[in-house]
């Protein structure tokens, strides 16, 4: 890593904890600190990962979101120079604040963050920025949500024998609820609590090179659900008020459509959540993720609580969990 000839000076650089992706963060020395983050392998092709992170972090910059500051981007190698947001994420502020106040506090931001983010963020947006796909849409529901639940929690982190084709009618249901049409919107596809960092008591965004095209209710639900900090049933409806309430200032809504697509949408990422983890512990060898599998499967049974009878066979997998 040359990082030196662009004048930025790696002596006594501290290597920071990393997520569940292969790219590595570096704290360097100064007033202020900054954080160099080095994927120099990146996964895409025309437009690679740090691409995406580039151009969509000054998108989003550009348009009054949260996010840190890019300083510099060296693209041959694989760096980018970042303002520095500290150690402290969400998820760790509420493992310390417990009070109704603090956690409504932290929660109300979040949520004011994201209706922002979801509807400015739209404004300008290029998919040509995406190093992955476009739009979350069924055929990539069905992929990196459903598919991946079978093939890395099911078959690659239980051993259970089972094949895709015995849930398909159920994830075909399921699909078909979370696509309704109520029109795409930004997405930045894993907003939970490890990727809203806390400086200076506001909440600032990381992670959002995988951003799309997607529906509202996607990024609702992960923040909601997020295992990370397990909210009980009664906070997620509180705050999925409070976004509904944020979203009415804004734009005209139906909120029971909104509901019942938020439902389908919730119950996809449950299974993306598992599959993820069972991913991570298995295959990346990150054990520390299995401790969150046990609040993810017990949100799986209860969200299929909600409607029995409509996905049986899902029902009876999550029954002997």
């Amino acid at each position: 890593m040359a990082a030196g000839e662009q004048g930025v000076s790696l002596t006594g650089a501290q290597p920071l904890a990393g997520d569940g992706s292969d790219r590595q963060f570096f704290r360097l020395p100064g007033s202020p600190t900054k954080v160099l983050l080095w994927h120099p392998y990146a996964p895409g092709r025309e437009v690679n990962e740090n691409d995406s992170y580039f151009h969509i972090g000054r998108h989003l910059r550009e348009k009054g979101a949260p996010v840190p500051e890019i300083y510099h981007y060296c693209r041959e190698e694989g760096w980018m120079l970042l303002e520095d947001l500290g150690d402290v994420s969400l998820d760790g502020v509420l493992k310390t604040q417990t009070a109704d106040t603090q956690i409504r506090f932290w929660y109300r931001q979040a949520l004011e963050i994201l209706v922002q983010m979801q509807i400015r963020g739209l404004e300008g947006f290029d998919t040509a920025w995406c190093f992955d796909t476009p739009v979350v849409d069924g055929p990539f529901l069905k992929e990196r949500e459903c598919l991946y639940f079978v093939l890395a929690f099911l078959q690659g982190y239980l051993g259970l024998k089972m094949a895709a084709i015995e849930l398909e009618a159920d994830f075909d249901r399921l699909i078909q609820g979370a696509v309704a049409t109520h029109g795409l919107y930004f997405l930045h596809r894993d907003f939970q609590s490890r990727n809203l960092m806390v400086k200076n008591g506001r909440l600032r965004l990381v992670d959002f090179q995988g951003a799309r095209l997607g529906p509202l209710a996607y990024d609702l639900a992960a923040l909601l659900i997020d295992p990370y900090v397990g909210l009980a049933p009664q906070r997620q409806e509180e705050f999925l008020d409070y976004y509904l309430q944020e979203l009415k200032k804004r734009m005209a809504v139906d909120e029971a459509a909104f509901r019942q697509q938020y439902y389908y949408l919730a119950l996809s990422r449950n299974l993306q959540i598992l599959g993820a983890y069972g991913f991570l512990t298995k295959v990346k060898k990150k054990a520390y993720f299995a401790r969150y599998i046990p609040a993810a499967v017990a949100s799986l049974k209860g969200r299929l609580a909600e409607k029995p009878g409509e996905f049986p066979e899902l029902e009876k997998v999550a029954a002997g969990l």
